[in-house]
């Protein structure tokens, strides 16, 4: 109630982990809309963002008698996100809380150590919002060991709602005006609240079994609230005190949840499809790479029955943030996250430029890669064949070439969203491109021992880098920036 209450006075909601982020401003979104309070139609949402309309009356409607006991994290009967099935099994096959932090847990299992048995409590705050990021992004597959006494499908989760793609929200300069971007219009007057996935047993929708046929049983959502408190996973919290009578969680059961229907556009409304995909996270690929999708998914067509559309009517400056869980082999290798400039009127601007700029760090990356080969056949011209790749590395920066390209990157589409001039804009994007690129290729070459050999290589490999860049086939401003 005091974060609706004061949602205009504050800027944003806080976490290490940028899934726990996206999952406290889903459950804001998911309160909206079980408190009846969205937008019905395109025109009230632009009516609500252009006139910064409060939030507070969400704070009013949770105060009544209704919403009583529904958040309640450790109510016996309907515990706020939980399934209190799982009661009678708790003392015998409940693990330490560790198995709730995604980046932490892994692959859920950690039978190699057994850290999740030694674990000790954490705050219950912290593992409220772990439980909520699970909800949210947990991995498929088996997500405790095997047990004969709920059922085998109990054992193997699905991957969270948001857990295969990247998730975007737009940002606004309050947590109230981040919550009116991305609240998605909806036709319908709410019946009740029960629209809200409050628990397994308080919600919209007959729960799955884990037995039997109807253990595959999956469903559609059922409203925008149904959709941002959908329960990806079985989870029951057992709360405790401290010695300082602090709330603390000292066990955790924790099981497959709910199934869904493959989700059609009405339910993706932040997509950006790739293929025929939402577009997937990659540890190899920076989010700066796929930036133009962003752009690119604002089509007339979809007139305000998208976010992107939406925020083009707005027609003012919001920061996209795009969010994504990269994982292998149900293994948590890291998040990825970044923030992108949106401005209607640019839009255009910023799809080409976006565009054009990730054409030419491919093509300064690969002018690298071949000067880096150059430099490695003059230091080890009788190199095997199996060997020629690993020595390659020694020479070309990879991938880290691309880390110094998202800085210039992020300042080409600020300054295009800020109306620079795009020429000046891409002159400059230019210029500070071949300079990375240069500096990339020399720094990995100045740890080449001070022999003959050595500066032959380097010579031979800045030959062929600005032999790439004077090539007919070079953009135009790099090939300008290359002779600058």
């Amino acid at each position: 109630m005091d974060v609706f209450a004061h949602s205009d006075e504050i800027a944003t909601v806080v976490h290490a982990s940028p899934g726990a982020r996206v999952a406290q401003i889903e459950l804001l979104l998911g309160v909206c809309y079980a408190t009846g309070v969205y937008p019905r139609t395109h025109q009230q949402w632009l009516r609500w963002n252009r006139e910064q309309r409060p939030l507070d009356d969400v704070a009013e409607r949770l105060r009544s008698h209704e919403f009583d006991g529904l958040f309640d994290v450790a109510h016996s009967d309907h515990p706020f996100g939980q399934n209190a099935q799982l009661a009678p099994f708790m003392e015998q096959h409940g693990y330490g809380p560790a198995q709730l932090g995604l980046e932490r847990c892994a692959d859920y299992n950690q039978f190699a150590d057994r850290m999740h048995l030694h674990s000790g409590p954490v705050p219950l705050r912290e593992a409220v919002l772990a439980m909520l990021t699970q909800h949210a992004y947990g991995l498929g597959g088996r997500v405790r060991a095997k047990t004969p006494w709920l059922g085998k499908a109990f054992t193997y989760g699905s991957v969270g709602r948001l857990g295969g793609r990247v998730r975007t929200l737009a940002l606004g300069h309050t947590l109230a005006e981040t919550l009116r971007l991305n609240l998605t219009p909806w036709p319908h007057e709410p019946k009740d609240f029960c629209s809200f996935n409050f628990s397994w047993t308080r919600g919209p929708a007959r729960r799955r079994e884990f037995r039997g046929v109807a253990a595959g049983n999956r469903r559609t959502p059922a409203t925008p609230g149904d959709l941002h408190s959908v329960l990806g996973r079985s989870v029951l919290l057992r709360a405790v005190r401290s010695a300082d009578c602090e709330p603390m969680v000292d066990r955790v059961l924790m099981g497959a949840g709910e199934l869904l229907e493959p989700l059609g556009p009405a339910w993706l409304q932040d997509a950006v499809i790739d293929g025929d995909r939402p577009l997937q996270p990659s540890a190899e690929r920076g989010l700066w790479r796929d930036a133009h999708a962003l752009y690119a998914a604002c089509r007339p067509h979809t007139k305000g029955t998208d976010l992107f559309s939406r925020l083009a009517d707005l027609d003012r400056h919001v920061t996209l943030w795009s969010v994504g869980l990269v994982a292998k082999q149900r293994a948590v290798t890291g998040w990825v996250s970044d923030t992108f400039p949106f401005v209607p009127s640019q839009q255009p601007a910023l799809l080409r430029v976006s565009r054009e700029a990730v054409e030419w760090s491919d093509y300064l990356a690969t002018a690298v890669t071949r000067a880096a080969m150059t430099a490695r056949d003059v230091v080890y011209p009788q190199a095997r064949p199996e060997e020629r790749t690993t020595l390659l590395r020694r020479f070309d920066p990879g991938g880290l070439l691309f880390a110094r390209f998202e800085r210039p990157y992020h300042d080409l589409l600020d300054d295009v969203a800020a109306g620079v001039e795009e020429g000046k804009a891409r002159e400059s994007f230019a210029h500070e491109l071949v300079a990375a690129a240069r500096e990339a290729l020399r720094e990995r070459l100045r740890g080449l021992p001070g022999t003959a050999t050595a500066l032959e290589a380097s010579v031979r490999a800045a030959d062929r880098f600005d032999a790439a860049l004077d090539s007919p086939k070079t953009p135009a401003l790099l090939k300008q920036a290359g002779t600058s």
